[in-house]
């Protein structure tokens, strides 16, 4: 069965009808915009590596994404205190590109690699959903360095532009040799092994 061509109850409720499809149509669109200045680059760069590829895709995902939806209505952006990219924010909702697979056929959902980027899980922190499950922090015991961040200036960053910010991850896979081949966006919470909790996903169109 194909991917859906019209926005879920879940998308619906959090941006309108009309919003929630100009969404869904524009993401998938930035993404394989970003993966191909990404293999551009590699080209370009005349090696038989990824070296080039992986930083160009990690900054465009994040640029592309703010340049395809900045004349929707509520889009905005902020650039984190300290980040290298800028971050867009959709009628309060942060929305952060995460690469979660190099290959087809992939189950976003059940990826169980722990999430690497420190921004993404600074935010997930402080704007995302609750695990099911938190382990409790015992008297006495060091607090590992997620929870030793002091996320003052980022969350005053948000704050002064979304008045209730939300994250959703928008989640795609994609390689330097076939480009981008999935995408899906949903909310997830972070676990206290960097994990992803899911909640509501949605698969989006990837374009031909």
């Amino acid at each position: 069965m194909g991917v859906v061509d019209e926005p879920s109850r879940w998308s619906i409720e959090k941006f309108g009808p009309d919003l929630a499809r100009d969404l869904r149509s524009r993401i998938p669109k930035a993404l394989c915009r970003a993966v191909e200045l990404a293999q551009q680059a590699r080209e370009a760069s005349a090696l038989d590596t990824d070296h080039a590829f992986g930083p160009v895709r990690w900054k465009q995902q994040y640029e592309s994404l703010h340049e395809h939806l900045r004349d929707l209505p509520g889009v905005t952006d902020v650039h984190p205190p300290g980040a290298q990219v800028r971050v867009t924010i959709c009628r309060d909702h942060l929305l952060l590109p995460w690469l979660y697979a190099r290959r087809r056929g992939v189950d976003m959902c059940r990826v169980g690699g722990r999430v690497r980027s420190q921004l993404v899980r600074d935010l997930l922190i402080l704007f995302g959903p609750k695990p099911d499950y938190e382990e409790p922090i015992l008297p006495g015991m060091p607090l590992n360095p997620d929870e030793a961040r002091d996320r003052t200036l980022l969350r005053q960053a948000i704050e002064q532009l979304a008045s209730r910010p939300k994250v959703l991850l928008i989640g795609f896979a994609c390689n330097s040799d076939e480009g981008l081949l999935a995408v899906s966006w949903g909310e997830a919470a972070l676990t206290s092994d960097r994990r992803l909790e899911w909640g509501p996903v949605e698969d989006l169109i990837t374009p031909n």
